[in-house]
Order: structure tokens, then C-alpha cells, then sequence
């Protein structure tokens, strides 16, 4: 269980991390048919050097204990009132490649309880593309085997937001499945 009441990282690591400054813009998003699919975003770090140290740590070496490091911070996260939380989730492909999954890790971490209701439908990596082919790409997401959306208030959980591709793409799924509202919450903003 993690100590709340005392980081997990020395303060020289832990003072590199900085608050996002603005939230995640929307607006790109008008004119296409993922229009209004995201009611809100927030985002609570910067894609500085720190955190892209950190994320590369955690995602690519597999360094899972570092999702405790944003606990708290998670945890603690306006956006999370009166809402239920769905991990943005892995392809298969990128589960087996990563050995665990990264956001619903971040959820356990930070004690908030999740419902997985979407799988993920390709392994296409969107990192590798550019804003225009990701913001053109096809679904990436479906209502998961069993999964019931019911007239609710739902928040994306996401480590990171760059163009919004994959929130998107996920709000759409919820809302067309009957999601009263769907907001992003993301650890960091590109």
C-alpha cells in the first residue's frame, strides 16, 4: 500500500514534474465526426523532460511501481466527481509487448475504481503518425464483450494526450452506446 502522506520520489525528481498550464483543446475537433464527442479534458502534467523521462520508465522499461508515483495526484482529481472512470485499454499486441496495463495500473495505484467497457481494435501505433493521419485514422476503439453503458457521466482515464485521437475515438464508443457525458482525464499533456 502506498504512503500517501510521503513521495515516492527523491524532490529533485519529483520538482521536474510540472502542472499542465492550460487544458487539452477540443475545439480540433469540430467539423469532423468525433464533434462533441468529449465534454471536458484535463490534463495534470507537462510533457517536459522529467515526465518524459518518467513515462519511458514506465511504459517501455516496464517499471509498473512507478504508478504509485501519481497516486495521490490521480486520486485527488476534480474531473473524477460524480463520474465512473474507464481505462483507456491496450491491444492485446501492446499488452503482451508491455506486460501490464499502464492506465488501469494507474487506477489500482490511485484506489479509484474503474469499469472496463472498451477494447481496443488495432494495434496501431498513433505515435508514429502525424497530426493530420492520426486525427484521419480509423475507429480504434468498441464496447467490450458484456460491457453496459448505461445513461451515466463517464471520465476517460488516459496516460497521455497529444491530439486527442484516442479519447476521442473512446467518447465517441461511450456516447453512441448512451453515455450521458464523457470527459478525459490524462497524467500528462504533450
Amino acid at each position: 500500500m502506498t504512503d500517501r502522506g510521503k513521495s515516492l520520489l527523491c524532490p529533485r525528481c519529483e520538482g521536474g514534474f510540472v502542472p499542465a498550464d492550460s487544458m487539452p483543446p477540443l475545439g480540433d475537433w469540430n467539423g469532423t465526426p468525433y464533434e462533441g464527442a468529449l465534454d471536458a479534458a484535463v490534463s495534470l502534467y507537462a510533457y517536459n523532460d522529467a515526465m518524459k523521462t518518467c513515462l519511458r520508465q514506465y511504459k517501455f522499461l516496464k517499471d509498473a511501481a512507478l504508478a504509485a508515483v501519481f497516486s495521490d495526484a490521480l486520486h485527488h482529481a476534480e474531473i473524477l466527481k460524480g463520474r465512473t472512470a474507464v481505462p483507456v485499454p491496450m491491444h492485446p499486441v501492446r499488452l503482451v509487448e508491455r506486460t501490464f496495463p499502464q492506465v488501469e495500473e494507474l487506477l489500482v495505484q490511485a484506489g479509484i475504481p474503474y469499469a472496463p467497457l472498451l477494447e481496443k481494435t488495432t494495434a496501431l501505433n498513433l505515435g508514429r503518425l502525424g497530426r493530420k493521419e492520426r486525427m484521419a485514422s480509423d475507429p480504434l476503439f468498441r464496447l467490450a464483450d458484456g460491457a453496459e453503458v448505461r445513461r451515466a457521466d463517464y471520465v476517460l482515464v488516459d496516460d497521455l494526450y497529444t491530439t486527442g485521437t484516442t479519447l476521442h475515438h473512446a467518447a465517441h464508443v461511450l456516447k453512441k452506446s448512451g453515455a450521458r457525458s464523457v470527459a478525459a482525464l490524462t497524467l500528462i499533456r504533450a
